[in-house]
């Protein structure tokens, strides 16, 4: 079966990118007008270097990540980015997300099965592969073994079941939205 995939830019946005410039616009804000995760005063000097890499070469933001950071600091990135990558808004179910290393990038592409076609969400810097790994087993507590198992999550106040696949050797991670539950605000 062929999808009909949308022309983009290769690989769709830079999604940590995305992230720094809607932190700066956060900072800017008052805590009480940010939106939710955005201006983590715990990780400003994380977010701080990496924006002003940002800022000065887009593609040193990639080799810091990759080269300069510690396994500490590319969790925290992690940590903030994946719910957000969970919260994606889907309007048919069932969808998968695979987020695959290709070179420099994990590479995150949507397919909609019902509408037959993939986007390219976007990518993130393929030094955080292992972590969204990680990530993923500590969240889930699965042990070390285990690649495959289906769950119920929640993000964004919308509640979903997932099968999520962890690739071997850490060469990304696959996320199948089964379908949508009902939230509990819904009842």
């Amino acid at each position: 079966m062929n999808a009909r995939q949308r022309p983009s830019p290769a690989h769709g946005p830079d999604l940590l990118a995305r992230y720094l410039n809607a932190y700066l616009q956060a900072r800017q804000m008052s805590d009480m007008e940010r939106p939710w995760g955005l201006g983590d005063d715990s990780l400003d000097t994380l977010w701080s270097r990496l924006t002003e890499a940002l800022a000065n070469d887009p593609q040193h933001l990639n080799r810091i990540v990759g080269e300069e950071l510690t396994e500490v600091d590319r969790a925290r990135i992690v940590e903030t980015l994946v719910p957000l990558i969970f919260a994606l808004p889907l309007r048919s179910y069932p969808a998968e997300l695979r987020a695959v290393k290709s070179g420099h990038h994990l590479v995150l592409n949507l397919r909609q099965f019902e509408l037959n076609n993939i986007d390219q969400v976007g990518y993130l810097p393929v030094a955080l592969a292992p972590s969204f790994a990680a990530y993923l087993r500590r969240v889930l507590r699965w042990p070390p073994k285990q690649h495959r198992s289906i769950a119920t999550i929640s993000s964004g106040g919308r509640r979903r079941r997932v099968r999520i696949t962890i690739l071997a050797h850490n060469r990304g991670v696959v996320i199948k939205f089964l379908e949508r539950l009902p939230s509990p605000g819904d009842e």
